[in-house]
């Protein structure tokens, strides 16, 4: 094997490792073999499909945004969001194998956004700013999702991941509100 291959894979072990999240049982719905609790569950609830549809935006702004600014945040976010989807799902399944069940996130419906619609994006005579519009109230309700795991969640990577929603999405807003600012109408 070569060095080129034995390193991915030596990344992967290590981010198996992490994605368990051995630990102790902290009392709060945690299994004695991965430690999490029902606020990491109930986080990965919530951020899976929100990571879906940011995708699915970001994928459809790659052919159809006219600023290349946004294509390159589109780009970004897809590259980001990939990752974290992936992470989500492997997570969701070490969780649902240990049998912790999803509890209050803390964060309403209302404070986890509207849903993205990815036909009224599609069919957006201005797409851009519909975009814009669209994705900066989706960021502030991810950047909501990831401190509520922070208040509650114990899991290691989920933890890790939410810091980094909460400072990758808050750059992102302010870069899409300045975008708005300069590109749109009201």
């Amino acid at each position: 094997m070569t060095p080129l291959v034995r390193l991915p894979l030596a990344i992967l072990a290590v981010g198996v490792c992490l994605l368990a999240g051995c630990g102790g049982d902290d009392g709060k719905g945690s299994s004695a073999d991965v430690r999490a609790n029902s606020t990491d569950a109930a986080f990965v609830e919530a951020m899976l499909p929100h990571h879906e549809e940011e995708v699915d935006a970001a994928d459809l702004a790659l052919s159809r945004a006219q600023h290349p600014q946004l294509k390159r945040l589109a780009q970004g976010m897809l590259q980001t969001e990939s990752v974290e989807l992936s992470t989500l799902r492997t997570v969701r399944d070490v969780l649902q194998e240990a049998s912790i069940e999803p509890g209050e996130l803390g964060v309403t419906a209302a404070q986890k956004g509207d849903h993205v619609d990815v036909d009224a994006l599609r069919n957006a005579d201005d797409f851009d700013c519909t975009f814009l519009e669209t994705m900066i109230p989706h960021h502030e309700a991810g950047v909501r999702i990831a401190r509520a795991e922070l208040e509650g969640g114990i899991h290691a990577e989920l933890r890790h991941m939410s810091e980094n929603i909460v400072d990758q999405q808050s750059f992102e807003t302010r870069q899409m509100r300045n975008y708005e600012k300069a590109w749109c109408v009201g």
